[in-house]
């Protein structure tokens, strides 16, 4: 059953305030008008192809008031490890995430794999309570370790890597001031080295203080366009490699919450988030489970990553699975 409204962003509207306002919907600040648009996240309907949205616009004077009036929580930080599921092309000597601009660099939403927004971007902007900076450190094309699988190139930072410029740029400097009790550290891993028995659990970073750990498991490519073009034989043997890697990713979450009995851990399955919607696309508001392209209404941005539309999904579910925490 569909349970999760899709978000639409307009591209003439400028620096989002994250919050809901007893349940109205999220507030986006017009800075050319000074004008406050209160916007009920637009509604994929399933009537029609088209999204819904209402719209109530306040003047500035009456922004401070509502400011007072929601409920805002303390500031967090966000640091993401992943491929081209993950990544927006954030460097650590860029533009620094910050009040306004909470990616950082390179300018909203970075550069995605399909173009758009991905769940970083709308779990960082959108889906959350609070103001969050997001270090997204997750690079296109990762493998697990460049030793054990060898990216398609090798200038590719692996999540070995990614974990590496945490280290040396983050871990001791305490800039940004991040806590063990405000931080989440998200792994998305697996896409390009499924098969492979060896996965890196988040033992490295537990060790330098981090608390909170979001693991995501390897959605079903094998019904992406790229495999669906492969032989039935060569789809089954990747659903095989992807059950199998899921599998031990389990273990592996449990054996970091065993070593480590102050951790906290979620597991969000995008598996079963990409399978309830491929199984029942127009329920979601999507044309089928098969086709590629920028429409609206396309699940598949390109024939192996989904389309920024259904990131927007995404970033929901990840939203409900954190339970508040950002």
């Amino acid at each position: 059953m569909c349970t999760l409204d899709a978000p639409f962003f307009s591209p003439t509207l400028h620096s989002l305030i994250s919050m809901d306002y007893r349940g109205f919907g999220y507030y986006w600040c017009d800075i050319r008008t000074s004008q406050l648009s209160v916007r009920r996240l637009a509604v994929r309907m399933k009537h029609g192809k088209k999204f819904e949205e209402a719209v109530v616009v306040i003047t500035f004077p009456h922004l401070l008031l509502l400011l007072l009036a929601a409920k805002v929580n303390a500031q967090k930080y966000w640091f993401s490890f992943g491929d081209s599921y993950t990544q927006t092309g954030f460097i650590t000597n860029g533009t620094e995430p910050a009040v306004g601009n909470p990616l950082g660099n390179p300018p909203y939403p970075g550069y995605t794999a399909t173009g758009g927004q991905n769940w970083v971007d709308y779990v960082t902007t959108v889906d959350n309570t609070s103001l969050v900076l997001t270090y997204n450190l997750a690079y296109g094309g990762a493998t697990i370790s460049a030793e054990l699988v060898a990216p398609y190139e090798p200038t590719v930072l692996s999540l070995t890597d990614q974990v590496n410029e945490f280290l040396d740029s983050y871990a001791f400097t305490r800039e940004p001031p991040w806590e063990s009790t405000n931080t989440l550290f998200s792994v998305w891993i697996g896409i390009n080295d499924i098969g492979n028995s060896y996965y890196l659990g988040g033992d490295r970073d537990a060790d330098v203080g981090a608390r909170n750990f979001l693991f995501v498991n390897v959605p079903p490519v094998d019904r992406s366009p790229l495999m669906l073009a492969q032989s039935t034989s060569a789809q089954a043997l990747e659903k095989s490699v992807i059950e199998g890697f899921n599998s031990k990713l389990t273990v592996r979450v449990a054996s970091l919450k065993a070593n480590h009995s102050d951790v906290t851990t979620w597991i969000w399955d995008s598996n079963a988030a990409f399978t309830a919607i491929l199984d029942d696309p127009t329920c979601y508001g999507f044309e089928d489970a098969t086709t590629y392209g920028d429409a609206p209404d396309i699940f598949w941005g390109n024939n192996l990553h989904p389309s920024s539309y259904a990131h927007a999904y995404f970033g929901q579910d990840v939203a409900t699975v954190l339970g508040g925490f950002i």
